[in-house]
């Protein structure tokens, strides 16, 4: 069984998303509904931190809701996104693959959530 959380940081202009464990179809979606309502939320230029680190790789069909959340993501305006990894690398190559094409914004990825926030801030003061 799998989790999923969406946090906002309205002042910084961030999403939090935290995928965990085998989240199925089901969850995928829900967390596809989630990006969508946050890049609804948040204005134009919004970055993103992708806590993935212990999500399960997950079939064709959670592939097509997570293609469908990154595609809310670039329309809403998303800017940049941080994923934070671990070692395994079967479920982030399966999750980099989905929805390859829909990814107009600025992709890192970091091994911890203070090592995104701290590249993400970087690029907010070089911009």
């Amino acid at each position: 069984m799998g989790s999923w959380n969406m946090e906002i940081d309205e002042e910084k202009q961030r999403a939090y998303l935290t995928l965990a464990g085998d989240l199925g179809p089901e969850g995928h979606a829900e967390a596809a509904d989630a990006c969508e309502r946050a890049a609804e939320r948040l204005d134009e230029g919004f970055d993103l931190i992708n806590d993935m680190r212990t999500l399960k790789p997950s079939d064709e069909e959670a592939m097509r809701e997570t293609e469908r959340g990154k595609r809310a993501l670039a329309k809403g305006g998303m800017a940049a996104a941080v994923r934070v990894v671990s070692e395994s690398t079967t479920g982030q190559m399966r999750f980099d693959r989905a929805g390859e094409g829909e990814e107009s914004y600025a992709v890192a990825k970091a091994e911890s959530v203070e090592e995104a926030e701290q590249l993400l801030d970087k690029r907010s003061q070089e911009a």
